[in-house]
């Protein structure tokens, strides 16, 4: 079969000049390839192409029946490739995400925007969703995703590191004696990330301590999370940037300073390492735009690191 698609623009070639041998000129190959590619059709098709003598080259029936589709062929072929090339200098086209609503709302929203002023031709999908999905099976291009990684062949790169901390409302702290050990997390209220479970795993510079919490709230969003605890509703394990504004205005408390909580990686998958060069762009995006922020936050000055605590 593909011999055959193969041998079809020498077919296609005879036919537009009524010759062999100006067909063999016009694809530089020798006459002899042109008759031998052209009875391989012939053979293929079980039937003659062309009626032939010393002096006129004219199709058969069967060969302007197959003249007729294969310059739609060739034709559908050179606006596929002809769209290849272009999406390989200007891509186009749509990216499909799959990640965490709160790390969208946290982190992303800057950076989708950015993207879509950067790249006006590329669509951006974005799906919100709790549950990892199978890039090989279901209906997306990226995946952004917390926690142990799927035991698949996806790519899977580090965007960055979340940091949490244990924090609570001044209201909370109203009703129930601030803990002094993380055993002490037992006989309060707590708030539970869905996806990080209820063993919370916590760290000091000499110790770690494994607490088995029992929730009274569970959410799928740092963000809803952050309400209650606001509410004093309960403690919570939240990642620092989040806390920070509530902090310096005293409607939040961190718990347990010299306590952290586990370190979770945001990364980045993709299906493969051959992937579109419009999804290839956009986890590039992704990428330097951390990268950008980690080099900013090293290279900032003493004084105004200090001021932001």
């Amino acid at each position: 079969m593909i011999s055959f698609l193969s041998d079809l623009p020498v077919f296609v070639e005879v036919a537009r000049l009524s010759s062999f041998t100006k067909a063999a000129e016009a694809l530089d190959i020798a006459v002899s390839t042109v008759s031998r590619k052209i009875r391989l059709v012939e053979e293929s098709l079980g039937t003659p192409l062309f009626l032939r003598n010393t002096h006129v080259v004219r199709l058969t029936e069967a060969g302007q029946l197959l003249l007729e589709h294969c310059e739609f062929i060739l034709a559908s072929t050179d606006a596929a490739m002809d769209s290849v090339r272009k999406n390989t200098l200007h891509p186009f086209g749509r990216v499909r995400v799959s990640m965490y609503g709160d790390t969208y709302h946290e982190s992303m929203a800057g950076v989708f925007n950015a993207f879509a002023d950067a790249w006006p031709d590329i669509d951006l999908s974005v799906r919100f969703s709790e549950d990892a999905p199978d890039l090989f099976v279901e209906p997306y291009d990226v995946s952004f995703r917390t926690g142990p990684l799927p035991d698949s062949s996806a790519i899977a790169r580090k965007v960055f590191t979340i940091h949490p901390a244990l924090y609570a409302s001044p209201k909370l702290l109203d009703r129930f004696q601030a803990p002094e050990t993380p055993e002490d997390l037992l006989s309060i209220p707590c708030i539970a990330l869905a996806r990080f479970g209820n063993v919370w795993e916590l760290r000091s510079d000499t110790e770690r301590s494994v607490v088995h919490i029992t929730p009274r709230f569970v959410f799928s969003g740092a963000l809803l999370m952050r309400e209650f605890i606001l509410g004093g509703h309960g403690v919570g394990l939240l990642k620092q940037e989040l806390a920070e504004p509530f902090i310096e205005n005293g409607q939040m408390i961190r718990l347990l300073p010299q306590w952290n909580g586990p370190e979770h990686d945001l990364f980045i998958l993709v299906c493969g390492r051959e992937i579109p060069r419009r999804v290839k762009i956009f986890v590039d995006h992704v990428l330097t735009h951390f990268a950008r922020d980690d080099d900013a936050a090293v290279n900032q000055p003493t004084a105004k690191r200090n001021s932001s605590k």
